[in-house]
């Protein structure tokens, strides 16, 4: 069996959920042959998953968090292959705000741009950079001034990168940017596929979610829309501000694909391709995979909607434990699920099921094995 879950965010990491799920089939099946394979969509743990799964190094690397204070980031790196792969989430993270500082006028991704160039100096050319969880607003003016972007004021004198310190901007040059990047492919995982700026864009879909006041969200849109203006006037736009992901993780989607070059893909898909699930779900009679809650958006490029996908193409059948169900049992098979089970499923409370999500995990994956068809070889 392959046991192919995503992370529980805020209760359990995707290993862990995956090693679970692993004691569950074992109680039910104490001859099963597991293949584990956690899986991420390009959010939070993404680096470290693809790490321990495919053997990279890991990285810890001090940084500039999105308040100025420093902080440890951590990062993987494939140093036979010249890859390494980076979360923004580690370096500007909601997480890594403290409750009080989360002002997205205030916040900065430069950071990210640091955990790029310590990629850089361990030789990476190729950086694959996950863009879930981000913290910031700021359409990755952060990210670019730790590559060696200067924004400038009408005196020529450099302005701090976050949002309200850009409120003088008259030009942004390039002239600094680490010329390694030319040289360096950049891949975006990403799940969403908003552009920069307007209704659909980073300031309002996305900055109430880390904090921006709704009567800001017209001035932050306005902001975004001058900072691309002013990248623009520097000829440094490779691609349109309206780009699918330029709006993802508060416009840091903006600043990787259309300033920097970046080629975004689907998180899920790509990492499944990565870890080589294909494969693994070929020489298997049954998936199993999972995620914290089941519902309408689960088949917008989320992990349990690829493995689904994956899986019947080859007609394997896939069956799931979530943290909570909000589908009934039609709109399960319409999704492609042969089985689902909660663990909020009324017989235990929320409280509960976070108090012990391992062991709830076991149990439901436990029961959904011993109501699987036999014909299901162990």
């Amino acid at each position: 069996m392959v046991v192919c879950p995503d992370s529980y965010k805020g209760s359990l990491e995707a290993e862990d959920v995956a090693a679970a799920m692993a004691r569950g089939v074992h109680a039910a099946r104490p001859d099963a042959r597991i293949r584990a394979l956690p899986m991420a969509d390009g959010g939070e743990g993404t680096a470290r998953l693809v790490s321990h799964t495919l053997g990279w190094a890991w990285h810890l690397s001090d940084v500039t968090g999105p308040t100025g204070t420093h902080l440890s980031a951590g990062w993987g790196c494939d140093h036979r292959e010249r890859r390494a792969v980076i979360d923004v989430a580690s370096a500007c993270g909601l997480d890594r705000i403290p409750d009080d500082r989360h002002d997205p006028w205030q916040l900065h991704s430069f950071g990210v741009g640091e955990l790029m160039l310590a990629a850089l100096d361990a030789g990476a050319e190729h950086l694959l950079i996950g863009l879930g969880g981000s913290g910031t607003v700021d359409g990755g003016a952060g990210m670019l001034a730790a590559l060696g972007v200067r924004f400038l004021d009408a005196q020529g004198q450099r302005l701090p990168p976050h949002p309200s310190g850009l409120a003088d901007l008259q030009r942004v040059d390039f002239d600094t940017l680490d010329p390694r990047l030319a040289r360096v492919d950049i891949t975006v995982l990403n799940d969403v596929d908003n552009p920069l700026t307007g209704p659909h864009g980073a300031a309002a879909v996305f900055g109430p979610q880390k904090g921006l006041e709704a009567a800001d969200i017209p001035a932050m849109d306005a902001h975004m829309e001058r900072l691309a203006a002013a990248i623009e006037a520097a000829g440094q736009l490779q691609r349109p501000v309206d780009t699918p992901g330029a709006g993802a993780a508060g416009g840091l989607g903006f600043a990787l694909d259309c300033v920097l070059g970046g080629r975004a893909r689907m998180g899920a898909g790509y990492l499944a391709e990565l870890i080589g699930l294909d494969a693994a779900i070929r020489e298997t009679d049954l998936v199993i995979t999972g995620e914290g809650q089941l519902d309408g958006q689960t088949s917008h490029g989320k992990v349990v909607a690829e493995v689904v996908r994956r899986a019947r193409e080859q007609q394997v059948p896939v069956v799931a434990v979530a943290g909570s169900i909000a589908c009934d049992a039609a709109e399960l098979a319409a999704f492609g699920l042969s089985d689902a089970r909660a663990l909020c499923d009324g017989s235990i409370t929320l409280d509960q099921a976070l108090a012990r999500p391992a062991h709830y995990i076991a149990e439901r994956t436990r029961a959904l094995i011993e109501a699987a068809e036999p014909g299901i070889r162990p």
